[in-house]
């Protein structure tokens, strides 16, 4: 297990882990006819009220890219998940604060720096995340990958790529914030005690 050495990303809490069934819960939401708008419109503002650091990065992170496909993947992904994290953990999300928003931008940013320094490695940061929240990952992946095939030959990658850079933020930041189940303490580890 080398790359958990390198890693400088928390592992996720098992309390704090997306089943897929949140992530299909949420696609049924967006795939009704005629409610997608309005559902990312709601989600967006109740994102904002919950979580205003998160929601402040994540919008400077989404308004400062000038392709639109970026823009709009972002825009769709930013709010998505934090829908499959409320769906899943409706009553256990914590808010996040300035310090653990600055701890998930350090950690992404310090694990790609050491995966970069080291010429074995072969796992990515994205690797790493999907190893803690699998479900979520494979959601913005395959939404990435279908924003790429819209756009074609036209697509900014290094645009796209700062927008799924975001999304990893925010999915490390929403998956460190989610509290135990009533009568579980967590250990500083992030293991959980019963």
């Amino acid at each position: 297990m080398q790359f958990l050495q390198r890693a400088a990303i928390r592992p996720v809490p098992p309390h704090a882990v997306v089943e897929e069934a949140a992530i299909a819960q949420v696609e049924s939401t967006l795939d009704e006819e005629g409610a997608l708008e309005g559902t990312l419109d709601r989600g967006y503002r109740e994102l904002d009220r919950l979580q205003p650091q998160l929601a402040t990065f994540l919008s400077e992170e989404i308004a400062a890219r000038k392709d639109e496909v970026a823009q709009s993947l972002g825009y769709f992904l930013i709010v998505a998940v934090y829908l499959v994290f409320r769906e899943a953990f409706p009553t256990r999300l914590g808010e996040i604060d300035k310090a653990s928003l600055a701890a998930a931008v350090d950690s992404l940013e310090t694990d790609e720096a050491l995966r970069a320094e080291a010429s074995d490695e072969v796992l990515e940061s994205d690797d790493v995340i999907a190893m803690g929240q699998p479900a979520v990952l494979d959601f913005v992946q395959q939404h990435l990958q279908e924003a790429l095939e819209v756009a074609g030959d036209e697509a900014d990658l290094d645009e796209l790529d700062d927008v799924y850079r975001a999304v990893l933020v925010e999915v490390i930041a929403l998956s460190q914030c989610v509290e135990p189940p009533p009568g579980e303490l967590a250990a500083p580890s992030g293991e959980i005690l019963a």
